[in-house]
């Protein structure tokens, strides 16, 4: 008899054993076990959402300060060489501010502060052309086709990434009958100074004490008697969120090139600190006059020293008057 031989009975054990087993080992998931599975991914991916949405808004308003302080340190750079820090340009007060007596010099005819520190950007054509412009096509006179490129050219580091893209946006009468479709556009403004508000719910300020943006010249470094580390130099503007990329919000319809001729071309790139700090929310009257900002928490600000400071949206608004002019001896510090 062979050592290999098998009984009848234990070949058909075997057998049955292995049908069992493929039985077992091809049984896949039953519906309610993909619908658990689901519903744990989902639940999953709902609470990494809004860490990865804090994240990059994180690294968005990290972006959005280091393009203030380029800014700030391009305005340190131009007082060097002028002796003044960027400003004024002969244009109208903004509208709806009142500058008391304060003189408005139309005679000093040039381009706004965002034009003037462009050389030290990396931006001395652009500058260059943009003056051009402004020099030689004054008051309403159209300029020529050939020069939209200028009026639409981006300069990255105006723009807040929370807010929107780098790009230029459609322009408003009168600007589109002297600039055509298109304009780049600024998210960040100067400090205008203190100012008052009588009604909160009124758009128009009363101005108390000068900011580094003054009417009638431009501000000397000796001037800020205050301190440049306590007081303001830049801020993130105001506005609409809701007219971000329309051209129509009120502070935001004057293109970079300026238009020093046309009454409340400056409301687009000065702000003052007038009401209690908020962010950006509709059909508000401060989207003219005062900052703020698209981020959760508070507005980037820069100091004249260039330091970077965030205003949190309950900070004292005393505090904040204090730090927005350059020489009322206060010695506020937001870090009170």
């Amino acid at each position: 008899m062979s050592c290999t031989s098998s009984s009848p009975s234990a070949v058909s054990l075997t057998r049955n054993a292995v049908s069992r087993f493929r039985r077992v080992t091809n049984r896949g998931f039953t519906l309610v076990e993909l619908l658990v599975v689901i519903a744990i991914i989902g639940v999953l991916v709902g609470l990494l959402l809004p860490a990865v949405q804090a994240a990059r808004e994180a690294a968005r308003r990290i972006d959005c300060q280091n393009r203030m302080r380029q800014i700030v340190l391009a305005a340190h750079n131009y007082e060097s060489a002028a002796k003044r820090f960027p400003g004024y340009a002969g244009e109208y007060a903004p509208l709806a501010v009142d500058v008391g007596s304060s003189p408005v010099r139309l005679d000093k005819h040039g381009v706004p502060w965002m034009v003037q520190v462009m050389p030290f950007m990396e931006q001395q054509q652009l500058s260059n052309n943009l003056g051009r412009i402004c020099d030689t096509v004054t008051g309403a006179n159209p300029v020529q086709a050939s020069d939209y490129q200028f009026i639409e050219a981006v300069v990255p580091q105006f723009y807040c990434p929370s807010r929107r893209d780098a790009k230029s946006y459609p322009l408003v009468t009168p600007f589109t009958d002297k600039f055509g479709p298109y304009g780049a556009r600024t998210d960040y403004a100067m400090n205008g100074g203190s100012a008052l508000s009588v009604d909160p719910n009124n758009a128009g300020v009363s101005m108390e004490k000068a900011g580094v943006w003054q009417v009638g010249f431009r501000t000397a470094m000796k001037e800020i008697t205050d301190g440049t580390s306590n007081s303001f130099f830049l801020g993130e503007k105001n506005m609409n969120p809701l007219r971000y990329k329309t051209g129509t919000d009120y502070g935001d319809r004057t293109p970079v090139a300026g238009f020093p001729e046309y009454f409340g071309a400056s409301n687009s790139y000065v702000r003052y600190i007038a009401r209690g700090p908020e962010s950006d929310r509709p059909n508000s009257c401060r989207a003219c006059h005062d900052f703020g900002s698209a981020h959760p928490t508070g507005w980037n600000s820069v100091m004249t020293d260039g330091s970077v400071k965030i205003v949190n949206y309950n900070a004292d608004i005393n505090i904040l008057k204090a730090l927005a002019s350059i020489a009322g001896a206060e010695t506020a510090s937001l870090d009170d």
